[in-house]
């Protein structure tokens, strides 16, 4: 059975992550008789294998599908159901989710960064670094968007995890074992990704890190920083190597376009002897380097 891997809806470039059995009237799950709703971020593609069906809205209209007339693509959370016409009826619903919510839908990771999927409108596609890239979640993002991407960091255990994902799905990333404290990096970039990584770095070494990745930056490339702060109004609870202080992350970058930049209120997933989410400052910046 053909399955459409993407499909275009009005939310952009939908990616297929699960699909469910094929259905025939006999069979026909009581739930999608009085009415199914996908969960958030889920689009229903329902795909009319053979026969006919009547497929009913919330507010009472009705339409009849068949075998030959398209694919119908139900909202996330949108409910519907779905009634056999003829008695040869045979369906399958499809599920597809955005590009950033994929590895979590299809395989339990954790989501993309959300910084990294804000950018993703202003960064073009081009070759990409993704720095301590533990489990893969921006970079295997990075390469569904079509970058071609490298992926680093000093765990080979998370590395080979990234590759096999990667060749699974057909996507241009690539691994290298790496200690970012090493400030050695090989090759140009045009976007350089480093999202919660920068804090575990040695202190001593983050100067010669930011430097180098500047020098790997190509001109008119973008680096994406996301990390801890530590400042006198909320100081920094958490025993990171390193953190930030209040302006210091835009002085690095003084002489790059700052696309955007903003040093506020952020949460950790681990909570405090009360079990409240533990919360400081984090500096988040996308910068452009010079033409």
């Amino acid at each position: 059975l053909n399955v459409k891997e993407r499909i275009v809806g009005q939310s952009g470039e939908l990616f297929c992550f699960g699909q469910m059995p094929v259905w025939k009237v006999e069979n026909l799950p009581e739930v999608l008789l009085s009415g199914y709703s996908s969960e958030e971020g889920e689009w229903v593609c329902l795909n009319v294998l053979q026969g006919d069906v009547e497929v009913r809205a919330p507010d009472g209209s009705a339409e009849v599908w068949s075998a030959d007339g398209g694919d119908c693509v139900f909202a996330p959370q949108q409910v519907f159901s779905v009634k056999p016409k003829t008695d040869d009826a045979e369906i399958r619903l499809l599920m597809y989710c955005a590009a950033e919510d994929y590895f979590h839908k299809k395989y339990g990771m954790s989501a993309t960064h959300s910084a990294v999927t804000a950018a993703q409108d202003t960064v073009p596609a081009g070759r990409a670094l993704d720095m301590g890239c533990g489990q893969g979640r921006n970079a295997l993002f990075l390469g569904l968007k079509g970058f071609e991407v490298t992926a680093v960091d000093h765990n080979p255990a998370a590395l080979a995890n990234v590759e096999e994902l990667a060749e699974a799905e057909g996507l241009n990333v690539h691994t290298l074992e790496y200690d970012l404290n090493a400030a050695a990096l090989q090759g140009e970039f045009d976007y350089i990704v480093a999202t919660v990584v920068l804090m575990f770095l040695m202190p001593q070494r983050v100067p010669d890190v930011i430097a180098d990745m500047q020098a790997h930056t190509a001109a008119g490339g973008y680096n994406l920083i996301v990390s801890a702060m530590d400042t006198a109004d909320f100081p920094c609870p958490m025993p990171f190597p390193f953190k930030f202080k209040e302006g210091e992350l835009k002085d690095y970058y003084r002489d790059w376009e700052l696309v955007e930049y903003k040093e506020e209120l952020g949460s950790m997933h681990a909570k405090d002897e009360n079990g409240n989410p533990i919360r400081f400052k984090f500096v988040t910046m996308l910068a452009k380097k010079p033409e």
